[in-house]
């Protein structure tokens, strides 16, 4: 008895080996194809991120210089090279002081050399930024506006009255020690609000401590920011093209604060900047 339940025992543990052996030789196949598609989907990223960089080096050289194949060079240093993906075009056209840049990828299929490369295309478009005297320069190959007195943009509103500068202050509302991302200039409510440059709309509508605010992407890294305007005086949405001095809101006092004022904001490559340096002051009213 004894004898045959050792015999049972040692067919069963037989038995078992050979199922996990089994199952071993279909798992296996089946986490490399896994870790192939994996590899894939991280080399296809890779590559989305690299035609995005030819697009935004290769619109900020063309909207800054104005040079089309100065920019495609830029666009294609950007890109860099790899074995697994190539850029198989990339057009920069400059037509009504408008940038377009157009580019296309091709990405290899590492487990299936036959098959047809996948493909990604995309394109940017940015406002040619035009130089104002004394505000504007190179910065590198690349170029860009130079944080210069006199400045590039235009005045936000037609009365340049300071209620609060760039920097840290004494929130007039929290009574906290607080970084000031912007200026504040006060008006009375309903006055106008310009786009300080030609540019898109990002963003138009409710946030939070702003109580409003809009945004306009101005390319090259350049933002500018108005913020505390009533919803009913706001004039624009996201994705209108709206030109240098276009009236694109009114003062109001919504959000945060202690009256009616402009709060205008400028960023450079993400960055919050003080806006005195980019507007140019000669071409508004002080009070």
């Amino acid at each position: 008895m004894k004898s045959l339940t050792s015999m049972t025992l040692i067919k069963v543990g037989q038995s078992r080996k050979g199922a996990s052996t089994v199952e071993f030789l279909i798992i296996l196949p089946l986490f490399i194809l896994l870790a192939l598609v994996l590899w894939q989907l991280v080399l296809a990223g890779v590559a989305v991120m690299n035609t995005q960089a030819a697009l935004r080096d290769a619109a900020r050289v063309a909207a800054t210089t104005g040079d089309e194949k100065k920019a495609e060079e830029v666009g294609r240093e950007s890109f860099g090279k790899s074995s697994q993906f190539k850029l198989k075009g990339l057009k920069v056209e400059i037509e009504n002081e408008e940038v377009t840049v157009s580019a296309k990828t091709e990405i290899n299929m590492i487990f299936m050399k036959n098959m047809k490369p996948m493909s990604y295309s995309d394109r940017a478009e940015a406002p040619v930024l035009k130089a104002y005297s004394g505000a504007y320069g190179m910065i590198g190959e690349a170029g860009g506006p130079l944080l210069t007195e006199g400045g590039i943009l235009g005045p936000p509103i037609g009365v340049w009255k300071k209620t609060s500068g760039f920097g840290y202050r004494v929130h007039p509302v929290t009574g906290r020690l607080k970084k000031h991302t912007g200026l504040d200039l006060g008006a009375p409510h309903l006055t106008p609000i310009y786009a300080a440059e030609a540019g898109v709309v990002t963003r138009a509508g409710a946030s939070n401590g702003y109580g409003n605010l809009i945004v306009i992407d101005h390319g090259n890294g350049l933002v500018t920011r108005y913020a505390h305007m009533k919803r009913s005086s706001i004039y624009v949405r996201v994705g209108d093209r709206v030109s240098r001095g276009q009236h694109i809101a009114g003062v109001g006092s919504e959000g945060v604060g202690t009256g009616a004022h402009l709060h205008f904001e400028v960023m450079y490559n993400g960055v919050f900047v003080n806006p005195e340096k980019y507007v140019n002051r000669s071409m508004v009213a002080r009070n």
